[in-house]
């Protein structure tokens, strides 16, 4: 996995609606948006933000995770509004085994358009033709139906549930696992947009 090669770069992407850029700290009104929103953060690691400096500091984590080269994570721009809606990115990589997990986040008010699929691809796109990864895996709260929804449109196989495996917000939660292969992105999927 070529680490170096996404840091140097920093991609860009865009897409029908969509403009994928790395998040900075001006996205912290946005990004406060839909962090406030108690459903969204239902199935995640991180607490509901209370106040715009809980955004601030998510993002400043972000900033350090990608000055440190620990993750990447792209703000999802709705084209037609300049709007930051949400997050997707590499959340974390093993480069011996070429592999890397996805995560992301929504604002409700975009829920079931297709967002974060559309966004999302372009990442996977990216990591097996462009960073050398064999393996892309995600994860979901067993009970996160619209998580595992997305995971299984980007062509992701549902490979089984890990047993309490996250400790979130208190309760051991079981996961489900998904990964996509480089093999398996060859066969499933078309040449789509680029990034720039």
């Amino acid at each position: 996995m070529d680490v170096e090669k996404l840091f140097s770069e920093s991609p860009e992407f865009v897409t029908n609606r969509l403009y994928l850029r790395q998040l900075t700290l001006d996205d912290s009104e946005d990004y406060f948006e839909f962090a406030s929103d108690p459903e969204v953060t239902t199935y995640t690691m991180w607490e509901t933000h209370k106040t715009i400096d809980d955004s601030r500091k998510y993002l400043n984590y972000v900033i350090d995770k990608y000055k440190n080269r620990q993750a990447y994570h792209w703000g999802i721009v709705d084209i037609s509004t300049n709007k930051l809606i949400g997050r997707t990115g590499l959340i974390q990589w093993d480069i011996n085994h070429q592999r890397t997990e996805i995560g992301f986040a929504l604002s409700r008010k975009y829920w079931n358009k297709g967002i974060i699929t559309e966004a999302t691809r372009e990442i996977i796109k990216y990591s097996f033709k462009e960073l050398n990864v064999n393996r892309i895996e995600g994860r979901c709260n067993y009970d996160n139906t619209g998580s595992a929804r997305v995971m299984e449109k980007l062509g992701m196989v549902f490979e089984g549930v890990l047993r309490e495996q996250l400790k979130i917000k208190g309760s051991f939660k079981d996961q489900k696992m998904y990964s996509i292969l480089k093999s398996d992105y060859v066969s499933q999927f078309k040449e789509g947009s680029s990034f720039r």
